[in-house]
């Protein structure tokens, strides 16, 4: 499966010039993840090339940046040297599915467009308390022009807060997806704060 993903989403990067094409990072990084403290460290989950890496490191985070597309991968490598910022961000090719994280802890995690449900709570641990956790992705709507998408990849309305019930919600919302995407589709996204009285170090 991990080989198939892989290569669905090489060829996907080949042949649609949209999905390569810079744009800005998710508006949740923006109003929330302000200036680094020094040493504070982000991981971008399905980073694709890398449009929330870029921006945390501009902004003095240091990213471990994780996709399965080794062609995406290579585009955001070449952003970075673009912009003298391959000090700031590692960069890893991985199956999501079995995913080991580089660090055992992280400031901010960041996960756009993409869902997976118990990956979703295995990363809750990684985050410090205190932390941040930035979740942006599609919604089930009937409003959506993508029929076709599958149901299991597709968040249910007012869900993402109940897979946050132990962390403080800064913000849920759920809206139109950017214009410059292909099809017009609902998204949810929610940025929460994990409680300094949890039971994770």
């Amino acid at each position: 499966m991990a080989r198939q993903d892989r290569e669905k989403w090489d060829r996907k990067y080949r042949e649609n010039p949209a999905l390569s094409k810079e744009r800005p990072p998710s508006r949740w990084l923006a109003e929330y993840a302000a200036e680094a403290a020094e040493g504070s460290r982000a991981l971008d989950v399905a980073c694709g090339t890398g449009r929330n890496t870029l921006w945390l490191a501009e902004h003095g985070w240091r990213v471990d940046a994780v996709d399965i597309s080794p062609v995406a991968l290579q585009i955001l490598r070449e952003r970075l040297e673009e912009r003298g910022l391959e000090g700031r961000v590692e960069i890893y090719q991985a199956d999501l599915d079995a995913l080991t994280p580089p660090h055992p802890f992280y400031d901010l995690i960041v996960k756009t467009n993409y869902l997976d449900r118990p990956l979703i709570s295995d990363l809750q641990k990684l985050v410090r308390p205190g932390g941040l956790f930035v979740v942006e992705t599609y919604l089930d709507h009937p409003d959506n022009e993508r029929r076709d998408a599958h149901p299991d990849f597709l968040l249910q309305a007012a869900e993402l807060p109940l897979l946050f019930a132990d962390w403080e919600i800064l913000v849920y919302e759920e809206y139109p997806n950017d214009m410059d995407e292909k099809y017009r589709m609902m998204k949810a996204g929610i940025v929460a704060k994990k409680l300094k009285d949890t039971s994770n170090p």
